[in-house]
């Protein structure tokens, strides 16, 4: 891939310098107007062309087009004609790390959803980052997922509630379950998050997709349960879950390619109907098929991945470690349309798709795997409009965020400036030249030099 950081541009890439030092200083941020760019302000209205942003401190005061808004006198203007501004993107499943955070920030990347790591350690990590010690995007969390990590077999209904209540004491935004976690016990997980006013989210494994959003579960990591839902039966996955985490994820990812049509359409009509929101990670789903063909996995910039993070990235070691050889992945590419199929219909049928990656995991690039994700959507189906509205207010709303995703008035001042149009060409979210993080203008070499 060509370098995804445009600095064409030497008059306005000045203008922004200053910006940046301006919006970095210890005294109160300036007021700062973005003027002459196309706006893509997240709420699916048509762009607006000539337009005009008025940022004040951390939130945008106003967007509106050149002839109805006028810049303050005392405003820092910067010309951005040429260029496009979307808002600032999320990332709804990742598994935060310190060193992966200013990679997210770097490639537009302003919010970010933890369902998967330590209580403990990502208060810390949130921690770090709300007192300035890491560049990083805002932390949404979970904590420890509920279960055992054993199928669930030594858990009870009044350890699931326990697990709840002290994830809810630690002041997380939200309560995930793993796999491990069986039918009852995610009911009971689900009724207590919901006397604590938290939804519920996170992967499944021994339980169907349907039944978990019967249930009440909020939101659905992974494409996870959906193959148990379209099966004739569901016991051959419990039995794979039963004895591996990677025992079972590997069955369910031969099983997409085994569904019928027909019922891969049910099902995605009814957990439309059921109004749970998916997250598909299919960037996820395509660097797992793809572990034993190395030319199909997309090269990160060299400086992406620390070196240490990136010996770890070796296909044949994670297939030996996951006891999956290269007819278990031949199946697994062979289900990745039928796992598309079915991201296509859920949206067709009205459901909610999140955007989201599993990143850091292995050739999952913190924040390129972001724009993967866009990429993968749009081939699956979905319009470029679609994915943006997806990845910026979709994922606000469905994380319960009222302060992010669109550009207007009152909103966070997050937002990012590409080179490109992205919805000409979903590819040209890549072109991120600034990020705009709490109403500060930064180069996105400026963040770079965070790594």
């Amino acid at each position: 891939m060509p370098g995804w950081i445009l600095t064409s541009r030497a008059p306005v890439v000045m203008a922004l310098a200053v910006a940046t030092v301006l919006g970095c200083g210890s005294g109160e941020a300036p007021r700062i107007a973005l003027v002459g760019a196309t706006v893509i302000d997240g709420s699916g209205r048509p762009p607006i062309h000539d337009a005009v942003i008025i940022i004040d401190g951390e939130h945008v005061e106003v967007v509106g087009s050149a002839d109805a808004v006028s810049v303050p006198g005392s405003a820092q203007t910067i010309d951005l004609t040429g260029h496009w501004i979307i808002p600032g993107l999320i990332d709804a499943d990742v598994e935060a790390a310190a060193w992966a955070l200013p990679r997210f920030l770097a490639y537009g990347v302003t919010s970010v959803r933890d369902l998967s790591s330590q209580t403990e350690a990502i208060q810390v990590l949130a921690q770090d980052v709300d007192l300035g010690a890491l560049v990083s995007p805002r932390i949404y969390f979970a904590g420890t997922p509920v279960g055992d990590g054993h199928a669930g077999q030594g858990m009870s209904t009044v350890d699931a509630r326990r697990a709840v209540d002290d994830n809810s004491i630690a002041g997380t935004h939200y309560i995930s379950v793993d796999p491990s976690l069986s039918g009852n016990l995610l009911a009971a997980v689900i009724d207590e998050a919901t006397s604590f006013e938290l939804k519920v989210g996170g992967i499944l494994g021994l339980t169907d997709a349907v039944s978990a959003a019967r249930a009440g579960m909020h939101s659905i990591e992974r494409l996870s349960g959906i193959p148990q839902a379209a099966a004739g039966s569901a016991t051959p996955f419990y039995s794979a879950y039963r004895q591996s985490f990677n025992q079972g994820w590997g069955y369910e990812q031969q099983a997409w390619s085994r569904l019928r049509p027909a019922s891969v359409d049910r099902v995605a009509k009814e957990l439309a109907d059921l109004h749970v929101t998916i997250t598909p990670a299919l960037i996820l789903h395509e660097t797992t098929a793809n572990l034993d063909d190395p030319g199909q996995l997309e090269r990160p910039d060299p400086d992406a991945v620390p070196s240490e993070i990136a010996l770890g990235w070796d296909g044949a070691s994670l297939m030996r470690e996951r006891r999956w050889s290269a007819a278990d992945l031949r199946a697994f590419r062979q289900s990745r349309p039928v796992q598309d199929r079915f991201v296509e219909q859920f949206q067709a049928q009205g459901g909610t798709i999140t955007v989201g990656t599993g990143a850091p995991q292995p050739y999952l690039v913190p924040g390129m795997s972001l724009h993967q994700e866009m990429e993968l959507l749009v081939r699956a189906g979905l319009e470029p409009m679609v994915v943006l509205m997806a990845a910026t207010s979709g994922n606000a709303a469905a994380m319960g965020l009222d302060s992010l995703g669109i550009l207007m008035g009152g909103q966070v001042a997050d937002l990012v400036v590409l080179a490109a149009d992205p919805l000409q060409d979903i590819r040209n979210t890549r072109a991120v030249i600034n990020v705009m993080y709490r109403g500060r203008l930064m180069l996105v070499e400026t963040v770079k030099d965070q790594w």
